[in-house]
């Protein structure tokens, strides 16, 4: 079982996920840390804790080293093998101090090691090193702490070398300009925010280990999954952001179903709630050997999909001539 505040809130402190069945200690951490500007999620067995990383992606896990059902090193090594958990940060938290047990935590992939009771200055120094060293080693987005071009380009012509059968999504929303521009900014980074965290979970939920996401600015992101899931994580998506949306609008306008503004003519219309687009590409159409390749195909296939008017997905099965 885990605990977490809601995801929709306004809150946009680095999230922590914090796995350890000591429920004091795990206390102490959740008021301390959310005192200290961190959202804070609590989960009490390494099952519970991997799933919560799934489920949540957070900016840094503490990860407790002993726990009633899987050892603190065997999750953090199951977190290293799932593509999306892959380069998160892993600070592992024991009561033993010796150098053989800090090393046993460094093999099975943890990036930092904290012994109890824990110095909270020390723990705060490590947290923001930790999520700092991140950004700037994932080229991330800094509001959704998801990979950013750099690494999105890496990965696709790795898997383009090693020719690898998999599908890419490309997805963005639809009206988002004149939410932007009925709300502000601020609330428009919670609609991108809410699209990051429906397509962590969608991917997850498609069940794809080797899965890969990543924000490639503003409302666009890219998402890499096996073909064979490509069109249940994009279903996914759609319901999970479709059924969530509305809470982000004020009450009067989600009883209404719209809100009015101005085209970028400055027609006066009213704009339905903001949706999500998605366009697949698959290598079991066609073979790539660049990524500006599957970029332009899937440019092309995101108007299709965007001239739905509400959230939709276009898979790309045409054979090139």
């Amino acid at each position: 079982m885990t605990e977490t505040s809601d995801p929709r809130s306004p809150s946009s402190g680095p999230l922590i996920l914090v796995v350890d069945d000591e429920v004091p200690i795990a206390n102490f951490l959740h008021d301390f840390l959310e005192d200290n500007g961190f959202r804070v999620t609590l989960a009490h067995t390494g099952r519970d804790g991997m799933n919560a990383a799934a489920e949540t992606s957070p900016d840094v896990i503490l990860l407790d080293v002993d726990l009633p059902d899987l050892s603190g090193y065997e999750v953090c090594r199951l977190m290293r093998q799932k593509s999306l958990l892959r380069t998160k940060p892993i600070l592992m938290l024991t009561a033993l101090s010796s150098s053989g047990n800090e090393m046993t935590g460094l093999k099975a992939g943890a990036d930092d090691y904290l012994t109890k009771p824990i110095d909270t200055a020390r723990l705060l120094a490590r947290l923001n090193a930790a999520i700092h060293r991140n950004i700037r080693e994932l080229d991330a987005n800094p509001l959704t702490r998801l990979p950013g071009n750099t690494s999105i380009t890496q990965e696709i012509e790795r898997r383009i070398a090693a020719k690898e059968q998999f599908a890419i999504l490309y997805a963005d929303l639809n009206n988002f300009k004149a939410y932007n521009d009925r709300y502000g900014f601020l609330r428009g980074d919670q609609v991108i925010k809410l699209a990051a965290q429906c397509l962590t979970a969608s991917v997850e939920f498609a069940g794809d280990e080797l899965a890969f996401l990543g924000h490639v600015g503003g409302d666009d992101f890219v998402a890499i999954v096996h073909p064979d899931r490509a069109e249940q994580a994009c279903k996914d998506v759609i319901a999970k952001f479709d059924g969530m949306i509305p809470d982000l609008y004020d009450e009067a306008d989600r009883r209404l179903g719209y809100i009015e503004g101005k085209t970028r003519q400055g027609q006066e219309v009213r704009f339905p709630f903001v949706g999500i687009s998605l366009a697949v590409v698959t290598t079991r159409a066609r073979e790539f050997s660049h990524p500006g390749e599957i970029s332009s195909l899937a440019s092309e296939l995101k108007a299709w999909a965007k001239s739905h008017g509400k959230s939709a997905y276009v898979v790309d099965r045409r054979r090139p001539r």
